[in-house]
């Protein structure tokens, strides 16, 4: 019979995290029915309201301190700190605390950055909390924010996968590969071929059916094929705008030597138009593009965790060949990304003229703005992946 190793996964948050949580349970299910079957482990979600029961202690969250056992901690904070404990500024903060401290528990640590739709949820002294807590664990680990449930999703599933095969998949394959012996049990005759039986009579049929390790490869491809497109185009509209802003800046500059006031008025009005216009064609042209590069970002997460739990036991070409096309798309993104934000600030130079002109450059530069952090957000996916490869 095979030997499933179980990894117990506690989820520590206030209570205004609750899409997050839902959207833990769906991975960790997806995971362990595909990946975890052919890699002998499961994940178990504990929930300290569900896995402890009544005992003696300071208080109740002295009691889940001592009941609940656990591997990995998901620590999530976004408005909320959580309620007081005699020992620290919440249940979360000390269950973080405890988890940091102790070498055999292993933490992902995520702050959500998202504006509540409800203003009033915000409370200015329990956000200052939370930011002197980000300040204290800064000097302790990485942790992780995230504006997006989507974005979250994508994040987690890379972090969980790359912890999973670097903590507990790579621990197995060593017990495995391990040079020693363990003699047969003589009072069973047959032992091997009994638990060769045990082991396909436990399984059970569909075990791997939602696997399938020759698409995981392919859509690794096929993913960066997409992304790189989404990046070419992106950098197209980028370098198309960088030659109108000098040439509307040339033009603006001749139109300034001319001599007669009324003419210099009318040709710079006329550069000006033309610029706004240019700049309201590429707000457009990137504002098309984005959601595209948003959703194949989320796509390269997934298609690089799928690639941490598989390929590695079934071809170290191609997670190598993988891992230079992803070296060679990360300093592309991140020269896509110097550009745009280099562009951001020569945009913010240019001073009001006209409520037309004023308008698309306010524009432009939330489109520039939203285009950076979108591609800060992929450069920090693909070095989290490659970190992990290291």
């Amino acid at each position: 019979m095979k030997d499933i190793k179980q990894i117990n996964l506690f989820i520590s948050c206030p209570g205004d995290i609750k899409d997050e949580i839902n959207s833990i349970e769906v991975i960790v299910k997806e995971i362990n029915k595909t990946f975890g079957e052919i890699s002998n482990f499961k994940i178990q979600i504990v929930h300290w309201n569900e896995d402890t029961y009544t005992d003696i202690g300071e208080d109740g969250q002295e009691i889940i301190n001592n009941q609940i056992d656990y591997d990995i901690l998901i620590g999530i904070l976004w408005m909320k700190l959580g309620t007081p404990t005699k020992r620290d500024k919440s249940g979360t903060v000390e269950e973080i605390n405890r988890a940091v401290k102790n070498p055999k528990k292993q933490q992902l640590i995520y702050f959500k950055t998202a504006t509540p739709n409800n203003l009033n949820l915000i409370n200015t002294s329990e956000l200052n909390d939370i930011m002197l807590f980000k300040k204290e664990l800064s000097n302790k680990l990485l942790y992780k924010e995230f504006e997006s449930i989507e974005k979250f999703e994508t994040l987690f599933r890379l972090n969980l996968s790359s912890l999973i095969k670097d903590k507990f998949i790579g621990e197995q394959k060593s017990d495995e590969n391990s040079t020693e012996i363990s003699l047969p049990n003589k009072d069973v005759k047959y032992q091997n071929i009994v638990s060769l039986i045990n082991e396909i009579e436990s399984s059970t049929k569909g075990d791997f059916e939602g696997l399938d390790i020759f698409e995981i490869n392919e859509n690794g491809y096929d993913c960066f094929d997409k992304i790189t497109n989404n990046l070419t185009t992106l950098t197209g509209y980028l370098n198309k705008l960088t030659v109108n802003l000098n040439n509307g800046t040339e033009e603006i500059n001749k139109a300034n030597n001319i001599k007669d006031t009324r003419l210099k008025l009318s040709r710079a009005k006329k550069v000006v138009n033309l610029l706004s216009n240019e700049l309201d064609e590429f707000n457009d042209e990137i504002n098309s593009e984005l959601p595209n590069f948003s959703k194949n970002l989320k796509e390269v997460g997934k298609t690089t965790s799928d690639i941490f739990l598989t390929l590695r036991s079934y071809s170290e070409a191609d997670e190598y060949n993988i891992e230079s096309n992803t070296i060679a798309f990360r300093d592309s993104m991140e020269n896509a990304m110097n550009s745009t934000a280099e562009m951001l600030k020569e945009v913010m130079k240019w001073p009001p003229i006209n409520l037309k002109f004023n308008t698309s450059k306010r524009n432009t530069e939330v489109t520039l703005k939203d285009l950076t952090k979108e591609l800060m957000f992929g450069l920090t996916l693909i070095d989290e992946a490659l970190e992990s490869e290291s």
